[in-house]
């Protein structure tokens, strides 16, 4: 602005004038902000109500399909010898179990000890050694070279550092690993190089070249043997390398603690309600937020007090609940009839019991009652949220109508501040004119008034 200066003629306040004038101008500005910041409040609310309405969608998503509802527990009872994990895919059954041995890598040992594991080994080591594990095609080998100025450590280190190739490719050896342990004392040490295999079983036994055993001075070959788990599963004798087993009770790990056949136990394999029961109150649980946000926007003061799109919402969830399923075959049509209903203030609650039941005496209906593609309220209720979440559905055009008030505030305030920004210029520019005619004015008077004494 080209004139900001206080009044110099007539001493007239040009500033207080000015600002005066143009608070009164800054009202439809003021006006403008208010209105703009109603809009971003009602955009703030609506974003919550798309966050619930979203956190919804992924909940009632988890109950779509006949799996869902196929959540098994293996319970041992005996988790001292044994423990156990079902996955979906498990079957309800019940297993005898005896373990007669649990499976381990094999270890060997230096039969003499250094009392230095970090000087030179004596006699020196060289030349290039090989590490197997298993036999024929499944058999696997990796090197390893050494110069003869290396110390137990560093063969230790080389070994573990050593590389296996499988399949073509070059990978971490993962067959062997090499330590060191003082089986002496503090005053009389001798340390000595221990091999183990990394996996369990004979069939993971490492092989140690026959060189680098006198190389050495000798192992102890039944330091610890290799051994395979052998248990028996409904009076089944098995042998397996690992003791977590994965293969023999259908989609059921059972890992393997301890060894004593004079005590077997037995694995029962069976619906998990419990962590079903979960699935359904973590869905129940995202309606009443999604229920409680719309309502709290929504009352008489709220924010979206005047906003009907956001009781859609609701609406729309609740139409499907109240309309039946009627899946053919199917006697539950609705889900009050497993325990899952409306209370007198709109949320929903469960009847863990009743739900129960129904899932342990009617499983399939209980089940389809949810799953079905058509009719099932997992699918229908899941759909209703994805389409009004969906590009241009009700809560996507609903937020764009809200950024298209916001903008077109922005583009009118942004018009009101150049009117206001020429407005001030322009007064300043008049009052400084006045203030200048009023200062000639001022001082003719005063020379006038001089000549009539």
């Amino acid at each position: 602005m080209g004139i900001s200066s206080a009044g110099v003629g007539s001493g007239l306040d040009v500033n207080s004038l000015v600002s005066q004038l143009l608070q009164l101008e800054r009202q439809p500005l003021n006006s403008l902000s208010k209105k703009k910041q109603e809009v971003n409040d009602q955009l703030s609310a609506f974003g919550k109500v798309k966050s619930d309405l979203d956190a919804f969608k992924t909940a009632i998503g988890t109950l779509k399909l006949d799996l869902d509802f196929a959540a098994a527990k293996a319970t041992s009872t005996n988790t001292g010898i044994a423990t156990a994990t079902a996955a979906n895919t498990a079957k309800p059954g019940t297993y005898d179990i005896k373990v007669s041995q649990l499976a381990q890598a094999g270890v060997k040992s230096m039969l003499a000890g250094v009392t230095n594991p970090k000087s030179a080994f004596t006699p020196a080591v060289a030349g290039t050694f090989n590490f197997s594990v298993g036999s024929g095609a499944s058999q696997k080998t990796f090197n390893v070279t050494l110069d003869g100025s290396e110390s137990l450590e560093g063969i230790r280190d080389k070994i573990n550092a050593a590389t296996v190739t499988t399949d073509g490719k070059t990978a971490t050896q993962t067959l062997a690993s090499a330590s060191i342990i003082n089986t002496g004392t503090s005053a009389a040490p001798s340390y000595k190089l221990v091999i183990a295999s990394t996996g369990q079983g004979t069939d993971n036994d490492v092989v140690i070249d026959n060189n680098l055993k006198t190389a050495l001075g000798g192992f102890d070959e039944t330091k610890q043997a290799a051994k395979n788990a052998l248990f028996s599963v409904n009076g089944l004798d098995i042998e397996r390398s690992t003791n977590s087993i994965t293969d023999v009770i259908d989609g059921v790990t059972l890992n393997l603690v301890s060894a004593d056949s004079s005590k077997p136990f037995s694995l029962t394999v069976a619906r998990d309600t419990e962590a079903i029961t979960k699935k359904i109150n973590d869905f129940i649980s995202a309606y009443n937020k999604l229920a409680s946000t719309v309502t709290t926007q929504h009352q008489k003061g709220g924010t979206l007090e005047a906003d009907n799109s956001a009781t859609s919402v609701i609406y729309q969830l609740q139409n499907i609940f109240n309309q039946p399923a009627k899946i053919a075959g199917n006697d539950l049509n609705y889900l009050a009839q497993v325990g899952i209903s409306f209370k007198k203030d709109g949320t929903l609650s469960l009847d863990s019991t009743t739900f129960a039941k129904a899932l342990e005496t009617n499983s399939s209906n209980v089940v389809s009652l949810f799953t079905d593609t058509e009719h099932g309220f997992a699918h229908r209720l899941y759909d209703t949220a994805s389409n009004m979440l969906s590009n241009d559905g009700l809560v996507d055009a609903r937020i764009k109508g809200l950024n298209s008030r916001i903008k077109m505030f922005d583009t009118n305030m942004e018009r009101e501040n150049v009117r206001l920004d020429n407005m001030e210029t322009r007064l300043r520019r008049q009052y400084a004119n006045l203030d200048s005619t009023l200062g000639v004015m001022k001082n003719t008077s005063s020379y006038l008034s001089s000549l009539l004494r």
